[in-house]
């Protein structure tokens, strides 16, 4: 579709006065086609966009200014402030035909817009409709693209977009009548449906009516057919009752016969029972008179045991004692020979050091010879030798003072270190004598710890023993008078118990079953019971033939059996598989009904894994006390089956069970089975313990094993705890003492490295004198030691007097050791060794003594010992025998009470069977009144006999008239044949019932019926209203929605076809000649307005992306191409650009420049018809040389510094084009 035409024209010139930046009345251009404007940063080139916008009338919010006042320039904020400031801008625009039209917007001084065309004011909407005949939206800003539009464009979503195209096309003026338009038909569509439904609702109802009414009519004839059967019904029950009366009654006194015969047998039984006891007595009471001795020698036993224990324990302790004291004295022995030995050791020594001394004495007689020489000689060597001293003498005489003071300390100094010596041999001593302690301690706390842990187990033991010989006194009688109450349970229960022959099959093929296939859990009476006595026969009952099936895990398992029982000829048994049985959930709202009723799942014990075999079997049957609340819970209201007490069920159909005669109460009895069982364990178990109740003696003998045990150790502890005591005393003195050794040491050590630093220095100093003094001696000594042939006369008289020196020192020393032995010597021969041996073997003696002594009371203990023990063996033997005789008796005393037992089954069976019959007939006549009352509350009559003031009977009851009954009805029928009888009558009142519960009558519905139809009518006139409403509105929605989808498809398909053309033109290069490719597509081609247009682009070499996924220069050249195809649907005659090639590089800001060039030129403009779009004037603000050398002119715009504002200047280019 062609674009719109806007008249030819561009803009010459602009005026400009206090408009931002601009200061003064300024005049800019003139523009030519392409006009670059360009400046530095800051220069004011932006704001000479702004004022071309402003003049345009875009708004102050988007010419960043928050108020028109904020356009007006200020040089300071006191500037600002001040009033009566104007601003103006005029825009020059030249018509092809030279025509000027002079358009100017002023800022007045109250702070409001004035609008001129031509120096003639107008208002907003005339001003706005002259710039857009010529081609000039200014809601849609097609002339117009701002600093960061570009980036704006290519960020946009595609409902960004959507919006964008809405505004160029103008469909956005429809938007909100479109939506208006849509809400009302939403509102009315819904109130049409509403009133339609209502009116579909009504005609239901209407046809519900219809259907009641005729319901109505058959319910109240089914009453009437239902009332007849039940009164039949009713009438064949009451003749059956009378019936069954006679003959129970029959039965009754044949009963009480058999009873009379029974029960004097039963007394025969007795009498022999009772004379087997009192030969039993004689036996028992001797058994206990043996008891009794076996008991008392037994406690003497018990003394003699511990004294025994306590002699053992002193024997070896003695025993132990002595062997400790023979190795003492062994040990004193060794050391007294060692001792001897030592001593003549030491002799020894002595003598060796005599002959020593002697061969010294010898070898200093040989060693005395002198220097043999001269008399004159002689005179001068002393004369020569007292001038040495003369000369020498004050140096001897301090040497002599250094010699005294030297050994002095050296003495002071052996003396330290001896001290320190021993201190330090004191202190190892004392380290090894607290380290052994400290073992000593641990070893006794070890020792001592597992002595108390072994008593407190061993008190326990004792405290455990003495406990059980005390309840060990009274145990056998306790256990013997359990087992007699159990045998009087079990007596009375196996009484009671009935089984016959065909039960008795049935428990031993289920045993077998279990053993041979995995699975059978068993029967049900085997697996639960009821929870209370009163229940057995209501559970029973409710059970009725599941009480006797086998539980099962799954169906497998239960044909297995079945199999089983067919091929062993047993009789057939219902199984319950637990994995596929369905149950019927239970009805909580049944545990919560008022009075005595119960669910009969509730009241029955059962294990968790056989939950729904129970439920199964008894399913939400109720059961309570009393038969008026059983009625009252089946028969009224909601109805339930129930189960009293006493065994009467009664049904949801009406149907009412009960008597005795079926053997309900025989089977009831089924359930003591497991209490029996549990009794006969129970019993066997109280036999065993009888038998583990070991011998008071043995019991008596471990005591006293135990006590001398703990008497020992506690003797041990004591002990350990005395030595443990003793050492902990030691040790803190012992500690204290290293401690101050510790101290003495450090101290000695100082005084030690003191007196040898002194020592040390003594001895220098006496060095260096005697080396003087040897210097000087020398000097005088040379001339006559050559004239005598010696090298050094001094030195060789310190070589003789040193020989005689150490000749000195060596005899003192073997003095010394002499003395010390002879000392050590006589010391030793004076020192007693022997006294300690002979106490030792003294002291062995006594407890020799000692040991005879208690060896021999022991044996006396042992024979008195032996000697009970075998009276003892003796009196168990004789009451084995008395046991052995009472065991006889008591073998015929049970096989008469097991005559007697059975007499007592019998008679209780019998009396069973009497009050079974005698119950059955209470409950005939209690079901006789029962059909009475209910004939009487459902008002149904039955026929009598006599008339109304006879009918009453003290133990009858009126005698009805069965007459009326057919022939086949009054006939005598078996139980099964009647209850087949019975059931028939109530499949035919349940299914009379049945239909009238179907029927479910509304008697009202004529009435109701009418008004129905009134009412249809009314809705009928609203919904043909609401339609009409609902159409009127979707008419005016589809004209506006068909008119906004024209405006908007003209502006997309426009833009859609042009788009590609010109992204090619902006991509393409001389090595990718075709460009790249660009198109638009709809969301959503029915309602494109309210979805979004997807803009893709492939730049060459590339494939197809999304706007988000291309490079910042690949998504300005994107929007580029996009708002110039925008621009060509809706064009401006004039194009105004702000820095569109900021992100550009400079091949695409060549290109750009190329493009627009081309756009721009004179031929471009006058080409109107052009398939790629229309030419325009364009003004571009650049900072980019590549661009703007396009330009046919340049606005420069520089900042007047001494003016303090923005200033312009125009250059043609034309003149300078490339050739």
């Amino acid at each position: 579709m062609p674009a719109i035409q806007s008249p030819p024209g561009r803009i010459l010139q602009l005026e400009m006065e206090n408009f931002k930046s601009y200061k003064g009345h300024q005049l800019v251009g003139p523009f030519k086609d392409f006009t670059a404007i360009i400046g530095p940063n800051g220069a004011g080139k932006s704001n000479l966009m702004d004022a071309i916008s402003f003049v345009l009338g875009v708004r102050t919010g988007q010419l960043r200014g928050s108020q028109l006042k904020d356009l007006i320039y200020a040089f300071d904020d006191r500037e600002k402030e001040q009033r009566g400031r104007k601003a103006f801008v005029r825009l020059v625009y030249l018509l092809d035909d030279g025509v000027e039209l002079r358009f100017t917007r002023t800022i007045t001084s109250s702070g409001g817009s004035e609008y001129r065309i031509d120096n003639r004011v107008v208002n907003w909407e005339e001003y706005n409709g002259k710039l857009r005949s010529i081609g000039i939206l200014v809601k849609a800003r097609n002339f117009l693209v701002f600093q960061g539009d570009v980036e704006s464009v290519a960020s946009k979503n595609s409902k960004e977009l959507t919006g964008l195209l809405e505004q160029i096309s103008g469909s956005d003026e429809l938007k909100k009548e479109y939506e208006e338009l849509e809400e009302k038909k939403a509102s009315a569509e819904e109130k049409a449906a509403l009133i339609y439904q209502k009116k579909k609702t009504i005609g239901a109802e209407k046809k519900l009516k219809k259907a009641q009414k005729e319901e109505a009519e058959k319910h109240l004839k089914l009453q009437e057919e239902l009332k007849a059967l039940k009164r039949e019904h009713f009438l064949w029950q009451l003749y059956n009752i009378e019936n069954d009366i006679e003959k129970a009654n029959e039965d009754v006194d044949a009963e009480k016969n058999n009873r009379k015969d029974v029960m004097a047998k039963l007394e025969k039984f007795e009498h022999e029972a009772g004379k087997r006891k009192v030969e039993q007595a004689k036996y028992l009471k001797e058994i206990a008179q043996r008891e009794k001795k076996i008991a008392e020698r037994s406690s003497k036993l018990g003394k003699y045991q511990p004294e025994l224990l306590r002699l053992k324990e002193e024997i070896a302790r003695i025993k132990s004692k002595i062997e400790s004291s023979r190795k003492e004295v062994d040990k004193r022995k060794k050391e007294k020979g060692k001792h001897s030995k030592e001593i003549e050791q030491m002799q020894k020594s002595i003598k060796d050091l005599n002959e020593k001394m002697n061969e010294l004495n010898e070898r200093r007689q040989d060693s005395s010879g002198k220097l043999p020489m001269l008399d004159s000689q002689l005179q001068e060597y002393f004369r020569i030798k007292e001038e040495a001293g003369m000369k020498t003498i004050k140096l001897r005489d301090e040497k002599e003072v250094l010699d005294r003071q030297y050994h002095t300390d050296l003495e002071a100094l052996r003396n330290l270190e001896e001290n320190y010596q021993q201190l330090i041999n004191r202190e190892n001593d004392l380290d090894e004598q607290i380290e052994r302690m400290k073992s000593r301690q641990k070893e006794i706390e070890d020792s001592s710890s597992e002595y108390k842990n072994e008593t407190t187990s061993l008190k326990k033991q004792l405290r455990s023993l003495q406990e059980k010989h005390r309840d060990a006194r009274n145990a056998s009688e306790k256990l013997k008078t359990r087992i007699a109450e159990l045998e009087d349970q079990l007596s009375d229960l196996t009484a009671e118990r009935y089984e016959n022959e065909r039960d008795s099959r049935l428990t031993q093929a289920v045993e077998s079953l279990k053993r041979l296939f995995q699975g059978v859990h068993g029967r049900m009476t085997d697996l639960c019971r009821p929870n209370r006595k009163k229940y057995n026969l209501a559970v029973t009952v409710a059970m009725g033939r599941f009480m006797d099936a086998v539980v099962v895990e799954d169906e497998n398992t239960g044909k297995d059996c079945i199999k089983y029982l067919k091929e062993q000829r047993l009789p057939p048994m219902t199984f319950i598989p637990l994995q596929s049985v369905r149950v019927k959930p239970v009805l909580e709202r049944l545990r919560n009904l008022d009075g005595t009723a119960k669910l009969a799942f509730d009241v029955i014990q059962y294990p968790l894994q056989i939950k729904k075999a129970v439920l199964f079997a008894v399913g939400n049957t109720l059961v309570c006390d009393d038969l008026d609340e059983a009625k009252r819970l089946s028969w009224t209201g909601e109805r339930f089956k129930v189960v009293t007490v006493d065994g009467i069920l009664l049904t949801k159909a009406g149907t009412m069970t009960g008597g005795t005669s079926g053997g309900m109460e025989a089977k009831s009895n089924k359930w003591d089975d497991k209490k029996i069982e549990g009794l006969m364990k129970k019993k066997e178990e109280y036999e065993l313990e009888l038998e583990k109740v070991g011998s008071i003696r043995d019991m008596q003998i471990k005591e006293s094993e135990i006590s001398g045990k703990i008497s020992g150790l506690e003797k041990k502890i004591q002990y350990a705890e005395i030595e443990k005591k003793s050492i902990k005393d030691k040790l803190p003195h012992l500690e204290q003492e290293k401690r101050n050794i510790a101290e003495e040491s450090r101290r000695i050590n100082v005084e030690l490295s003191k007196s040898r630093a002194e020592v040390d220095k003594r001895n220098t100093e006496i060095r260096k004198l005697e080396k003087r003094i040897n210097e000087i001696v020398d000097r005088i000594y040379k001339d006559f030691s050559q004239s005598v042939g010696v090298a050094n006369i001094r030195e060789y008289e310190e070589k003789q007097l040193k020989e005689a020196q150490e000749v000195a020192e060596e005899r003192l020393n073997l003095s010394n050791q002499l003395a010390k032995l002879k000392y050590q010597v006589e010391y030793e021969q004076n020192r007693d060794v022997g006294s300690r041996i002979r106490k030792l073997e003294s002291s062995i003696s006594s407890l020799e003594t000692d040991l005879e002594k208690i060896q021999k009371r022991k044996s006396e203990l042992k024979e008195l010992t032996e000697k009970a023990t075998n009276e003892i063996n003796n009196w168990k033997k004789e009451m084995g025998e008395c046991k052995q005789k009472s065991e006889e008796y008591e073998k015929e005393i049970l096989d008469w009470k097991k005559q007697a037992s059975q007499a007592t089954t019998s008679i209780t069976k019998l009396n069973r069977q009497i009050n079974s019959k005698e119950t059955q007939i209470e409950q005939l006549i209690s079901q006789k009144q029962e059909i009475a009352e209910q004939c009487e509350l459902e008002r149904i009559a039955l026929p009598v006999l006599s008339d109304a003031a006879e009918e009453e009977d003290d133990s009858d009851g009126p005698q009805y008239d069965f007459s009326e009954l057919d022939r086949a009805h009054l006939q005598e029928r078996r139980p099964s044949a009647r209850d087949k009888m019975d059931a028939e009558f109530r499949q035919k009142i349940e299914s009379k019932s049945s239909e009238i519960e179907r029927t479910a009558p509304n008697l009202r519905a004529l009435d109701q019926y009418e008004a129905i139809q009134e009412k249809e009518k009314q809705v009928s006139q609203e919904f043909e209203a609401a339609r009409k409403e609902e159409k009127q509105v979707a008419d005016a929605y589809n004209t506006v929605k068909q008119k906004r989808y024209e405006l908007f498809m003209e502006a997309f398909n426009h833009i859609s076809s042009i788009i590609d053309k010109i992204y090619k033109q902006l991509t393409k290069s001389n090595t990718h000649p075709l460009g790249g490719t660009a198109y638009l597509n709809l969301e959503n081609e029915d309602d494109p307005f309210l979805h979004g247009i997807k803009y893709t682009t492939m730049p060459p070499t590339k494939r197809f992306r999304d706007m988000e996924q291309l490079s910042g220069g690949e998504k300005t050249v994107a929007a580029l191409a996009l708002l110039f195809s925008i621009h060509s649907y809706r064009p401006s005659p004039f194009f105004i650009l702000d820095e569109v090639d900021a992100a550009l590089d400079n091949l695409n800001v060549a290109k750009v420049a190329q493009f627009i060039r081309s756009k721009s030129c004179q031929a471009a403009r006058d080409n109107q018809d052009a398939e790629d779009g229309h030419g325009f004037q364009s003004i571009v603000i650049s900072l980019k040389d590549s661009f703007y050398d396009k330009a046919e002119a340049l606005v420069g715009v520089y900042r007047d510094v001494d003016k303090s504002c923005s200033s312009t200047m125009s250059f043609d280019l034309r003149n300078y084009a490339e050739s």
